[in-house]
């Protein structure tokens, strides 16, 4: 988020998404996913990394080491999965934030409309009007601020 003046929207020293910014997140994380998928798939790679029963030997302790890879191997296997989900789901929250927030901006901009001096609402409910005159003391003659 970004403070200031910008592009999407508002003005002052109010936080603010920037909207383009979340998208180019969501673009960078697909591309990472996509990169990922090649060259650390748990499936691919747990498919490439076997090796035979015997070929730490045929003695029992060799067979033991064979057992502990490939519970090792399974282990990375399920990481890389994992991993690759957690990316993914940072990638469709990124996209999904960001279109949400489009979706509300052109809501709130359908509602809207600002008066002639570029910051009221052109056209403020009853209840609004009512809390406004309530709230909002008018002058007092000759400029002096009126005793409480």
């Amino acid at each position: 988020m970004a403070t200031g003046t910008g592009t999407t929207g508002g003005a002052g020293r109010g936080y603010r998404v920037e909207v383009e910014q979340l998208r180019a997140f969501a673009a960078q994380v697909r591309l990472l996913l996509a990169d990922f998928q090649r060259h650390a798939d748990g499936a691919a790679t747990h498919g490439s990394s076997g090796i035979g029963r015997t070929a730490f030997g045929t003695f029992a302790e060799a067979t033991e080491i064979h057992s502990r890879y490939n519970t090792m191997r399974d282990g990375l296997r399920d990481v890389l999965n994992q991993l690759q989900q957690a990316v993914d789901e940072a990638q469709k929250n990124a996209e999904l934030t960001a279109t949400n927030y489009e979706e509300h901006d052109r809501h709130t901009a359908k509602k809207l409309k600002l008066g002639d001096d570029g910051w009221s609402v052109a056209n403020p409910s009853a209840s609004s009007k009512v809390a406004c005159e309530h709230t909002v003391a008018p002058p007092a003659p000759g400029g002096s601020t009126p005793a409480p």
